[in-house]
């Protein structure tokens, strides 16, 4: 399900949009298909997929960057860390960990030790639409990310800080099989190509985020 969801679909879509009146396509990749490479990741480094997710959207990558290689089809890949912002998918990291402080339950989590890397979702709008009219960008795969690393146990004692409830029981929950202890993105190829970089820090973002999903708790069933 996941190949055909994330390959055999962006290959529909290439088949139903490819044509002389298309100026630009943008392509969301994933900071999975970097796999177990070692950090910061590099656009240059070969993928290393270690799921059907990440493998489908490896392939997809490569698809989008042989068409412009040899159809000069005008595609960039930008390849996402941790998005976060308001309205996010409630099942994903972070509106599990607010929820979870607003209603001041306490949590089970893993020791929290593992780098990752936050960018909050206006900036990566930001990064589509330039993306989207960059002749540069054509080809590329392009890191879209903060490029600062921070663990996610600093992460949820942010949270639970900044919200004034829940509390995190570190350590009841084992790191998944074959995760990367370090996913954050050298992102110097996004200000180079793009003129792009993220302008609104982790602390910004939270607050903005929490006020989103506060407002949402506190509204009447």
């Amino acid at each position: 399900d996941l190949i055909a969801q994330h390959f055999t679909g962006t290959m529909n879509l290439l088949d139903l949009i490819c044509g002389p009146d298309l100026l630009g396509y943008v392509h969301l990749g994933s900071s999975d298909e970097y796999g177990s490479l070692e950090a910061p990741q590099k656009e240059t480094m070969r993928e290393m997929p270690i799921s059907p997710y990440s493998a489908a959207k490896t392939a997809s990558t490569h698809l989008v960057q042989m068409l412009s290689r040899t159809e000069g089809f005008p595609g960039v890949v930008i390849r996402l860390f941790l998005v976060y912002g308001p309205g996010q998918d409630s099942r994903r990291f972070l509106p599990q960990l607010i929820s979870g402080c607003l209603e001041n339950r306490v949590f089970e989590t893993s020791k929290g030790m593992q780098l990752r890397d936050f960018c909050f979702i206006s900036d990566v709008v930001e990064a589509v639409l330039l993306s989207m009219v960059s002749g540069r960008a054509h080809g590329s795969v392009i890191n879209v990310a903060s490029g600062l690393p921070v663990t996610i146990r600093q992460v949820i004692k942010k949270v639970v800080s900044m919200v004034g409830g829940g509390e995190a029981d570190f350590g009841k929950i084992p790191y998944r099989a074959g995760e990367n202890m370090a996913l954050y993105a050298d992102i110097s190829l996004a200000l180079d190509i793009l003129g792009w970089r993220p302008s609104t820090d982790l602390e910004k973002g939270l607050e903005m985020t929490i006020s989103w999903y506060r407002r949402k708790f506190e509204e009447p069933v």
